[in-house]
């Protein structure tokens, strides 16, 4: 009994070691933050009375924070951000739409942190006015929605590590490059 304790003891602290000394993934920590950054609302189009148009530009705040005793270089940070389009009069479900971009880290120190910003996905909310509605039964009322963000980091090339906002997305939605 004392042999399987100290065997266990021993495999214990090797993949301990093993795990600090090859950089885990675990040492770059990524967290997101929703913002809006811009909202306007349009003035009624001619022709088009009793619609209400509102438009907004939307992203994430992203940190990266190193939590390794290493400094982290070279790093290519890619993402997709999901979201979900609606037509006013338009009958049927919403339109899976997606926005890319990239940033590139040169250096994030040991227990360091860097942040940056998304590009911004436009959004707009749209509906009838006055009690109208659509004779084809789509509804009188649409708004676009950010589904979430999927985030993938890479080292010299290689994927180093990714992220995901909600964490289901990866099983939901696809990688685009």
């Amino acid at each position: 009994m004392r042999i399987r304790c100290g065997s266990a003891a021993v495999l214990g602290l090797f993949l301990m070691f093993l795990h600090t000394t090859r950089g885990a993934d675990s040492d770059l920590s990524i967290t997101c933050e929703k913002k809006r950054i811009e909202s306007h609302r349009e003035p009624h189009p001619a022709g088009e009375f009793g619609t209400s148009k509102k438009t907004e530009k939307w992203g994430f705040s992203v940190s990266l924070e190193n939590q390794g005793f290493n400094a982290l270089s070279n790093l290519e940070v890619k993402y997709v951000i999901f979201y979900k389009h609606e037509d006013l009069g338009v009958k049927g479900p919403p339109q899976k739409k997606t926005k890319t971009g990239s940033h590139t880290v040169d250096n994030i120190d040991s227990m360091g942190q860097t942040t940056f910003d998304t590009v911004p996905v436009v959004l707009s909310k749209d509906s009838l006015e006055g009690g109208a509605y659509f004779g084809n039964g789509a509804k009188s009322a649409v708004a676009d929605t950010i589904s979430g963000i999927w985030i993938r980091v890479y080292q010299n090339g290689a994927l180093f590590t990714e992220y995901a906002y909600p964490s289901g997305l990866t099983s939901t939605e696809t990688w685009q490059e």
